[in-house]
């Protein structure tokens, strides 16, 4: 590599994994032999399924071999966890967003040529959507490899299929050697997780005998064994034999896996025996929660009449204990899928689970609301990433209203209340399938079908299906019209204008944004903004930038005292530094570039942090700094907008884009160009936003 990249402004590549892989809750116990054989089938193989029960190991045995074997992958390592999704329409949405690309067309090019590994996690019940879809990855991406973890194959071509067995159960004596320390796995689990409720405890000559006869009545089956473990804190070993003797004494415990199927069941049943009655009921109805979920939430949702309140949170830590619930954070608890299968099927049996999914949607829509009415305050980004943490539960919530009689008025609710969420994760694939199914299923001309279709008509806008947008708004404006809806008909207008300049219609934008001006006067400060910067947008690329600088100012100045607002004002300032680049002020634009790209940085808007850094290319392309422009290029194309085509769908911007590359090209040749276009392709997105923010700003 020449001198240049190491004496240039921009730092090295850190060469961390982007993965995000959750870190290991708990020791990792054995499984040697398996992790060589999984090494040995990646490397042979593009496709490897781990297969088996619940409950023997698969997730943590994948997530250990990805942990382990990510230095491998110069791509990176992606995990797509999959137990709480359940509409299979959702699988190539749910995938782009974990890979980071902008939507499911995209996510072949988001994983690009490099060696990566894509890891779907819990995959049985979406096997019919799972495989053609990987079948299509492997297809396009030829240095990909997919790790699978399922309780059956995906039965596609080239599959490698790995069972994962229980753990071995026979107890080493002292003295014994072997190999790979893999005949005691099972006890050697057993003795961590029980000393980690009773200190001190120890496998010995005394009890071993004990421990290695619980382990063979629990089939070597890892949640098995934990789930006895945690008992020591109130029944002694002897003790704890003496009931698994009782319970499996009619269970065939012989390799099959039915059987083993059978032992799991039995020891969580067990364990649920075990519990009090309340915490039985408790169980039960945590398992409506899809994902994780808070105190406040299980006391909202799980709460009645024969539940109370005050009284949840004990039967919660009761639970914690008993290892059914684990937290994973200060004020955040979550079940294992066949834990929470148990309680849903539970809850099935022992009383009507309607009014408890009533509350849990309630629940969901409350969070929108106030989400909704934090939208472009202070305080609206923390909002904002807690729905994005809600994100299973919004939709388990959705799929209950479109599934339930005479709740889909109340989903078309639900959705439009997520705008805030959609827009500034610029999130417009799931938003797109959620409206239209929600406009599907409520044809009425009720107040919520106006919001519902400008939503839907914006989103297409944002898409580049702007033509498609058009009926949409038309049907929208009439409702609005038709209701005294000042407001939403503001929005609808404010919409068509920006449908209309992405068309290239010049006057209709100019006369829809009058109109939604007009509409929107005095209305709430989100709209005001929105208004002035989409406005702005079209003002600077149809020849009145100054005006467009002055609608930006409007935008600003609507958002002055707000302190720790960012998605607003970084959208302002871009129209502002577009509007300067139409100027011919490149100083200024440089300038507002660099704010704005840290703003959306903290935001995580990628439509915007992509259109800031392609801006500040084309801008070091004008100051002839054509290799710093080839890396800002780079970035842009690694973390693209959210739309299937580049520059906002816009063709004049395409077309600036074209001959300002060209310049570069011809300036630097292809081989250069390349060379730096690729570097900025493999910089993480934090040295990335440095280099603009900071190295540029340089001499």
């Amino acid at each position: 590599m020449d001198g240049a990249w190491r004496d240039g402004p921009w730092p090295e590549p850190s060469g961390r994994s982007e993965s995000g892989l959750p870190a290991e809750a708990s020791s990792f116990v054995g499984r040697s032999r398996e992790l060589a054989e999984l090494g040995r089938a990646l490397e042979r193989s593009r496709l490897v399924t781990l297969t088996g029960p619940g409950g023997v190991g698969k997730t943590r045995l994948a997530l250990r071999a990805a942990h382990e074997r990510a230095g491998l992958f110069s791509g990176g390592v992606r995990l797509v966890e999959l137990s709480a999704l359940r509409d299979g329409a959702l699988l190539a949405e749910t995938i782009a967003e974990a890979v980071g690309a902008p939507s499911p067309a995209r996510v072949p090019a988001r994983l690009g040529t490099g060696r990566c590994l894509l890891v779907l996690d819990t995959c049985e019940h979406l096997v019919g959507a799972c495989a053609p879809l990987v079948r299509d990855l492997l297809r396009r991406c030829p240095a990909l490899r997919v790790l699978v973890t399922s309780r059956q194959p995906l039965d596609l071509d080239g599959e490698r299929v790995l069972p994962v067995r229980p753990l071995p159960v026979a107890a080493r004596r002292d003295g014994d050697r072997g190999g790979d320390g893999g005949d005691g796995e099972a006890v050697a689990l057993f003795a961590e997780r029980a000393a980690e409720v009773v200190p001190g405890f120890a496998v010995t000559a005394a009890n071993r005998d004990a421990v290695a006869l619980l382990c063979r009545r629990l089939d070597g089956i890892p949640l098995a064994i934990e789930l006895a473990a945690v008992r020591l804190r109130s029944i002694p070993l002897e003790r704890l034999l003496n009931h698994l003797d009782i319970l499996f004494w009619m269970l065939d415990n012989g390799p099959s896996e039915l059987a083993r199927h059978q032992t799991l069941r039995t020891t969580v049943g067990w364990s649920h025996e075990l519990c009090a009655p309340l915490e039985r009921l408790l169980w039960a109805r945590l398992s409506v929660f899809a994902g994780g979920f808070d105190l406040a939430m299980a006391e909202r949702v799980c709460a009645d009449d024969r539940l109370g309140r005050v009284g949840v949170g004990t039967l919660l830590h009761g639970l914690v204990d008993k290892s059914i619930v684990q937290r994973t954070g200060p004020d955040r608890y979550v079940m294992l899928d066949t834990l929470r299968e148990y309680g849903a099927a539970w809850l099935d049996a022992v009383e009507d689970a309607r009014p408890l999914r009533v509350r849990h949607r309630d629940c969901m829509i409350d969070l929108a609301a106030r989400a909704g009415a934090a939208w472009l305050t202070g305080g609206g980004l923390g909002w904002v990433r807690r729905l994005e943490a809600e994100r299973d539960n919004l939709r388990a919530a959705l799929e209950f209203c479109l599934g339930a009689a005479g709740e889909a008025r109340t989903g078309m609710r639900l959705a439009v209340a997520l705008w805030p969420v959609w827009a500034c994760g610029s999130r417009f694939a799931e938003a797109r399938l959620w409206l239209d199914r929600v406009l599907a299923a409520v044809p009425a001309p009720v107040p919520e079908r106006a919001a519902a279709l400008w939503q839907a008509a914006h989103v297409r806008t944002c898409q580049g299906d702007s033509p498609e947008a058009l009926p949409l708004i038309a049907e929208a404006l009439k409702l609005a019209d038709r209701a005294g809806d000042r407001h939403g008909y503001g929005r609808a207008q404010r919409t068509l204008g920006a449908a209309a300049t992405f068309m290239g219609d010049r006057d209709r934008a100019a006369a829809a944004f009058a109109e939604a001006r007009r509409a929107l006067e005095g209305g709430p400060r989100a709209d005001l903004v929105l208004l002035h910067f989409l406005s702005g947008f079209h003002l600077a690329r149809h020849g009145a930038p100054r005006r467009a600088l002055a609608e930006c100012d409007r935008a600003l100045r609507l958002l002055e005292g707000v302190a720790g607002e960012c998605w607003g004002r970084a959208w302002a300032l871009y129209v502002r530094a577009l509007a300067h680049w139409f100027l011919d002020e490149i100083d200024d634009c440089a300038r507002t570039l660099r704010a704005c790209v840290a703003m959306f940085r903290r935001v995580e808007d990628p439509v915007g942090l992509t259109s800031a850094l392609e801006l500040l290319g084309w801008v070091c392309a004008r100051r002839r700094r054509y290799e710093e422009g080839a890396v800002l290029l780079g970035a842009a194309s690694r973390y693209p907008d959210k739309v299937p085509v580049p520059r906002l769908g816009d063709p004049a911007l395409e077309d600036l884009h074209t001959r300002l590359e060209a310049q570069a090209l011809a300036a630097l040749g292809r081989e250069r160009y390349g060379e730096h276009h690729r570097r900025g392709r493999v910089l993480a997105v934090d040295e990335i936003v440095r280099f603009a923010c900071d190295d540029l700003a340089g001499p």
